[in-house]
């Protein structure tokens, strides 16, 4: 059995992931932290606040489209998501306007998970190399999504290298033990046996009770029985 044989039967029962370990989830769970952020603005003198009256209308705006198109996310329609429909704007209309809003950075997320979904990762790529976010999960979500495409290229060595800095990234240890599980994956897939058992074991003892534990445990068994 090679080492490609073996990892593709150790995945064949994928364990359900936890909450925190859905991109969509942790996009619900930030939005008021972002949203949060502009109301610590304080409007000193006549420009700011016009500035930030423009703000929060763009937001209001760029909420108010989000939620209209997130039906065709949740009914797998990403073409349409990414487009819009008549009368409703696209994941690509609101990031590309609202971009700098909570709600248009958002947008900027699903647009690219949207394009990765849709087996496009150099579009995702380009839309996640334009995303900038101060939240640290938020940041990392942003990361992962970049190794994710890099994996679904083949380019495993620079997946590995993104998840990696997810991991480091991210604040939820749930989703630090998932970046890194990918990351070790990736670092298998790429050939470097050596450092992906390095970090499986770091995985199993940093963060016990985690899926990316179970998950990189499981896959530290999978290894020793085929060396």
């Amino acid at each position: 059995m090679n080492m490609n044989q073996m990892q593709k039967e150790s995945k064949q029962e994928p364990m359900k992931p936890d909450a925190a370990d859905n991109l969509l989830y942790i996009i619900i769970k930030y939005k008021n932290v972002l949203i949060g952020a502009l109301v610590l603005i304080i409007a000193l003198g006549g420009g700011t606040a016009f500035w930030l009256n423009q703000q929060k209308a763009a937001e209001q705006e760029a909420s108010m489209q989000l939620s209209k198109i997130a039906p065709l996310l949740d009914r797998g329609e990403y073409r349409k998501a990414i487009d819009g429909t008549s009368g409703n704007a696209g994941l690509k209309s609101i990031s590309g306007k609202h971009g700098s809003t909570p709600s248009g950075s958002m947008a900027s997320l699903l647009l690219a998970n949207a394009y990765y979904l849709l087996g496009q990762p150099d579009s995702a790529l380009a839309v996640y190399d334009g995303i900038s976010i101060k939240n640290k999960d938020l940041s990392a979500a942003v990361l992962a999504g970049t190794g994710a495409c890099h994996a679904k290229k083949k380019a495993f060595a620079q997946a590995a290298a993104a998840y990696e800095k997810a991991a480091e990234k991210a604040e939820n240890k749930a989703l630090k033990a998932q970046y890194a599980f990918n990351a070790a994956d990736n670092y298998l897939d790429s050939g470097k046996l050596e450092k992906a058992l390095e970090l499986y074991k770091k995985i199993v003892a940093d963060y016990p009770g985690s899926t990316g534990a179970a998950l990189a445990q499981r896959t530290l068994w999978q290894l020793s029985g085929s060396r």
